[in-house]
């Protein structure tokens, strides 16, 4: 009779570990981290779609929504300071939640939907019902992670958002930012043209919306207003102030001249006048960062070969140029190539870039100056004095230094504010010669008295404008014609 031999235990450890390994390769190869992201973020856009249908439905049957108030953004997220169903200004969350035109609710009442609720709009009173029985939140709704829904009105009209947050729908929404936004007035949070911006745990920044033009001032539906020139093509908000007192509002719209001539309090005030804050310093590394780790915004058609696209910043026209609602005219006035919409031959004068997801942002690298906030590890708003960094000559004055290498060059920070990771290319080689730009700083190394921070460089600053210029002369209070900022949320 023959007799099957049991396995060895040699035989057993090896079967064990192949099923092991093919475990870990499947494991790897769903990723449940990133599933569980796509899960949620299935949510949010099933969600979008339910408060569409029921903000719809309510406005039919009611008219209005009498509860909510104008220019005031509703957040999901709940305020731990909040001690009734009044809600908050968000002040308890801190950071650029708190102040400015947001509300928030108190956590026990966040999901009421008797007007009490994260939205202020009593559907219990609607002839046909509530539609649900408490109302959606984000499926994270944390402000660390700054991911919740808001809403806004005017009164007739509507808007909700939300922020995606795995790689697969942030690629979809960079493609098409409208899939994360519902409603029937997409210029209620200063306009429709905002872009998602994959986050970057080096500068402390989640995925975030940012506009994708410069500031510009609108009359709030949609419409640009170019009636207040600087002699720049620039709005002068120095001249009439893009404010609701004055019938405007500030938006993220093609073809409008960039506000200038406001201060970093004035943008600051603006931005959260739309429930948005004035551009962090480290969401500007974040978009730049991203932006020169992309192969197509190199002349080389590789990343680091040739240079990075600098924008319009050669003062040919001497002044400001709008934008373009399409982005294949991303010359437009520019001396760039006739093909993509300039009016000469200059290959570098490219005003877009394209981030990781598909996201297109215009003019990161000239036109005008950004306005930024100090922030670390995007926590801001820093207005102490800043010690400029030293430039290798020690100059005793003002002067343009590039990052490395290329005499004269950066040779210290000294001010634990900011350093290289936070403000220089990531790349130790890049100087202007590659695009990147240059720091504008007190050679010696001595504090000036200066505290502001602006970034980007103008339409006539050449070779010393690009995605990393940071520019230290600069106060809280200073104001010019080519310095403007833009929003994020």
């Amino acid at each position: 009779m023959n007799r099957r031999g049991a396995f060895t235990l040699i035989e057993l450890l090896i079967v064990i570990a192949i099923i092991a390994i093919l475990a870990t390769v499947v494991i790897l190869a769903l990723n449940p981290a990133e599933l569980l992201r796509k899960s949620r973020d299935s949510t949010r856009l099933s969600d979008m779609a339910e408060l569409q249908q029921a903000l719809t439905l309510y406005a039919e049957d009611q008219g209005n929504f009498s509860l909510a108030t104008s220019g005031v953004t509703y957040l999901s997220l709940p305020d731990p300071t909040a001690t009734s169903s009044a809600g908050t200004n968000c002040s308890g969350l801190g950071g650029y939640y708190s102040g400015g035109n947001f509300h928030c609710p108190e956590g026990a009442t966040v999901r009421n939907v008797d007007g009490t609720g994260w939205i202020p709009v009593d559907f219990k009173a609607a002839s046909f019902g509530s539609p649900f029985g408490s109302l959606p939140i984000d499926p994270i709704n944390s402000s660390s992670s700054d991911l919740s829904y808001a809403f806004e009105t005017n009164g007739a009209t509507f808007k909700i958002w939300a922020t995606p947050e795995s790689q697969a729908y942030l690629s979809e929404g960079g493609a098409n930012p409208g899939m994360f936004e519902t409603g029937d007035n997409p210029n209620l949070d200063g306009g429709k043209y905002w872009v998602l911006v994959p986050g970057n745990s080096t500068f402390g920044t989640n995925n975030f919306w940012v506009m994708k033009y410069d500031a510009v001032c609108s009359d709030g539906n949609g419409n640009y207003i170019n009636d207040n020139n600087t002699g720049y093509q620039t709005y002068s908000n120095s001249g009439e102030p893009c404010t609701s007192a004055n019938g405007r509002q500030i938006a993220s719209l093609p073809g409008g001249w960039p506000i200038a001539n406001i201060d970093h309090t004035d943008a600051v005030s603006y931005c959260q006048s739309i429930g948005a804050h004035l551009l962090t310093n480290d969401e500007y590394t974040t978009i730049v960062t991203n932006a020169v780790d992309q192969a197509s915004n190199w002349s080389g058609g590789s990343v680091g070969s040739g240079y990075i696209y600098s924008g319009h910043n050669d003062n040919v026209p001497g002044n400001a140029s709008v934008a373009s609602s399409n982005d294949s005219q991303n010359c437009v006035g520019t001396d760039g190539p006739a093909s993509c919409g300039g009016t000469g031959s200059n290959a570098t004068q490219i005003r877009t870039y394209t981030l990781s997801n598909g996201s297109v942002i215009w003019d990161m690298a000239g036109n005008v100056w950004q306005l930024v906030q100090r922030s670390t590890m995007n926590q801001g708003d820093n207005t102490n004095t800043i010690t400029p960094p030293t430039c290798s000559n020690g100059t005793v004055g003002w002067e343009w230094c590039e990052w490395n290498s290329t005499a004269p060059y950066v040779t210290a920070y000294n001010d634990s504010s900011f350093s290289a990771t936070t403000v220089a290319p990531p790349n130790n080689t890049w100087t202007s010669a590659q695009g990147m730009g240059q720091l504008y700083t007190y050679g010696s190394g001595a504090n000036q008295g200066t505290n502001a921070f602006l970034r980007s460089g103008a339409w006539y600053n050449g070779s010393a404008a690009g995605p990393f210029t940071l520019y230290l002369d600069w106060y809280t209070g200073d104001t010019d014609g080519s310095v403007g900022f833009r929003c994020a949320r």
